[in-house]
């Protein structure tokens, strides 16, 4: 049977209380753990015997399914409260569909080929790993002989972990399409993380940004054609870290690592004048996930041996001189000057704050503006960040929204590191506060820049940075989430 991983509340935070969210499922089988993989949020995932147009016990179809094979996605029945439960609009209800909550989209089977043309690859599906709003991600193998392909499935249970041999995740979507304000162009999103590749080799650095190896057109089971990215293959998000750490923050020396680079990723996007647009928790994926547990003030925590963590869905990705649409942003992330509409539009500033939120999450180990409301979210904002500048309130164009950020009233110390804990400690810990304020400094024409951010005292190399615990007792047996 498919079990369902949902968030609790808050633990132990100093937060005021919100709204609750409703956060995302994902459906799995244990002894795996519900994840993100390399590029895009899990909305859900059954079992095998009950994927649709799937096999059962012994091989037999199910009822309802099709020749899609084993883990095929074709007809069958579907469990409307399942959907419900995972944001899906069950038959019957009103409410936007997305691309994928169409059952016929992408059928395939465990072994179906994926024709790199470009590069002449072949990619083997080893299975499905996770859904997006417009897409479907599979793990694949790069075709190679036989006692290779058997070699490389040995031990491929664990779907977060690298099966033998090259080991990609395949994102599978159309190659245009779009949902509400949201557009996805494959080929779009393929050529701009190979232009992201191509400007840090030029400029002699190591590439940070997810690499996409592949971009092509291809065919499901069944002939219906898509578009397909090859993207290196990434363990899970900074969502599912933070929650196997029992929704606590992350150490400081963990906050201080995965903050550096990511904001060294957001210089890529910020030179070249490039908005991700979609910077959260779940957008942000480690190359692994293995790590021992040290002692802290409030139990053990875990601590990466070997951090590093990659940004990844950029099928919103928007250039500045091309068309923006409005709103942007997952609600619990979204900037004020989108909240606001202001005159002028929104820019690469607005992943400063996005990743901003994102910090406050690595420390806290929860979203501080957790509410679905806009007028509440603007409400928590002037508690944490202090009063709105005039100068950004003249330049809002939504009335109704300008009124209440007029009518907040914030304290007159911004909130944010009480809220984080991060008051009356240490130096370490009143720099990350200074830096996380910063980067949620409201007027995004204040707002620090990825570059002048990592010549923070707190992300400097000699500066403020809480230093990494070594491992009790010596060196400790690694683990993987």
């Amino acid at each position: 049977m498919a079990r369902a991983f949902l968030l609790g509340g808050p633990l132990g935070s100093k937060l005021p209380p919100a709204s609750p969210i409703c956060t995302t499922a994902a459906w799995c089988p244990l002894p795996d753990a519900a994840s993100i993989v390399g590029v895009g949020t899990v909305l859900w995932r059954r079992e095998p015997s009950q994927r649709m147009g799937g096999r059962g016990k012994g091989g037999a179809r199910s009822k309802g399914g099709s020749k899609g094979g084993s883990g095929g996605f074709a007809t069958g029945p579907l469990d409307h409260r399942k959907m419900a439960v995972d944001g899906m609009a069950a038959p019957g209800r009103k409410g936007p569909q997305k691309p994928t909550d169409d059952p016929s989209f992408v059928r395939w089977s465990k072994g179906m080929r994926l024709d790199g043309y470009p590069r002449g690859v072949t990619y083997i599906v080893e299975d499905y790993v996770a859904s997006g709003s417009f897409s479907r991600v599979f793990r694949v193998r790069v075709e190679t002989t036989p006692r290779t392909v058997a070699r490389s499935l040995e031990g491929a249970r664990n779907r977060w972990t690298k099966s033998r041999g090259e080991v990609f995740a395949a994102k599978v979507m159309r190659k245009e399409d779009s949902y509400i304000q949201y557009t996805s162009n494959g080929p779009k999103e393929g050529e701009l993380l190979q232009r992201l590749e191509s400007q840090q080799r030029e400029a002699g650095l190591e590439p940070l940004t997810m690499r996409c190896v592949d971009s092509f057109p291809t065919k499901d089971d069944v002939g219906q054609e898509y578009w397909c990215l090859i993207l290196e293959w990434l363990d899970a998000s900074l969502f599912d870290l933070v929650r196997s750490n029992g929704n606590r923050g992350l150490h400081l020396s963990m906050v201080r690592t995965l903050l550096r680079q990511l904001l060294e990723q957001l210089k890529v996007l910020q030179d070249l004048d490039c908005t991700h647009t979609d910077i959260k928790h779940k957008n942000c994926c480690l190359v692994s996930t293995e790590h021992y547990m040290a002692p802290s003030s409030d139990g053990a925590t875990m601590i990466l041996s070997d951090p590093m963590a990659k940004f990844i869905d950029y099928g919103n990705a928007v250039f500045e001189g091309a068309p923006k649409p409005h709103p942007i942003h997952t609600k619990q992330f979204r900037a004020p000057e989108v909240l606001l509409k202001v005159h002028g539009g929104w820019g690469p500033a607005s992943d400063t704050w996005t990743l901003g939120v994102t910090g406050c999450f690595l420390v806290s180990g929860q979203l501080i503006f957790n509410s679905h409301d806009p007028q509440e979210l603007l409400r928590l904002m002037g508690q944490a960040c202090g009063a709105f500048p005039p100068r950004l309130l003249l330049a809002a164009e939504d009335a109704r929204m300008r009124r209440c950020a007029e009518n907040i009233q914030a304290p007159r110390q911004p909130q944010l590191a009480s809220w984080l804990n991060l008051d009356r400690k240490g130096p370490a810990e009143a720099a990350c506060a200074d830096l996380l304020l910063n980067m949620l400094a409201l007027d995004p024409s204040e707002r620090i820049s990825a570059s002048d951010a990592l010549c923070h005292p707190f992300l400097a190399e000699n500066g403020e940075g809480a230093k990494v615990p070594v491992p009790p007792q010596g060196q400790l047996p690694l683990r993987r989430l």
